[in-house]
């Protein structure tokens, strides 16, 4: 089964103020080495703010990447089930460049526009090279897949599944006041005997 994650990483956003903006609270704090369900943030050094997500969710939507009106952001989406990622960089709210890899597309393939970091080449670079030394197309691993990843890593200094460094927790979110409890309708019998 393949894993899916999304995450937006905002320099000199506060967790305060990322919380405002979510309409959404601390419901936990969890060691890094758990993935966290939902909506987390974690505390980066440099003053980078990471918002993960789950897979029903995409940092590339909706509230998350509205976060990017805070400060210079980079998100990052991983769907390994289906092999492809994605990275994105935004400045003042606005999308400067994306970073994109499909498999189906052909294993060399990276679809880019805009303005990228220049050290997208020495990451692709590397990335050619060992998928080259593993037998290039018919290889059983695919390298060039981390190129958005290792991008996004090379900005924030955060890539999901690699050390934490010392004292990082996720703190989980949920909505101010919680999820809402679901009503439960009364089933067939109950309402047939009078219990519902």
């Amino acid at each position: 089964m393949g894993f899916s994650h999304s995450w937006i990483a905002v320099q000199g956003l506060t967790p305060a103020r990322a919380l405002e903006a979510l309409g959404m609270e601390v419901k936990a704090v969890i060691e890094p080495d758990y993935f966290p369900e939902g909506i987390a943030i974690g505390q980066m050094p440099g003053g980078w703010l990471i918002v993960l997500t789950d897979r029903r969710a995409s940092a590339f939507e909706g509230d998350l990447v509205a976060l990017a009106a805070f400060g210079p952001a980079v998100a990052c989406e991983i769907r390994e089930v289906v092999m492809n990622s994605e990275a994105r960089g935004y400045e003042g709210a606005s999308e400067k460049w994306r970073v994109g890899y499909d498999c189906e597309k052909g294993r060399y393939a990276l679809e880019i526009a805009g303005d990228p970091p220049s050290q997208l080449e020495t990451i692709r670079a590397e990335a050619q090279a060992q998928q080259e030394a593993e037998g290039g197309e018919d290889a059983g691993v695919d390298y060039m897949f981390d190129i958005p990843a290792l991008l996004a890593k090379s900005i924030c200094g955060y890539m999901l599944g690699e050390v934490e460094p010392d004292g990082f927790r996720y703190s989980e979110l949920q909505p101010i006041g919680g999820w809402p409890v679901p009503v439960r309708k009364p089933g067939f019998f109950a309402r047939l005997f009078g219990r519902g």
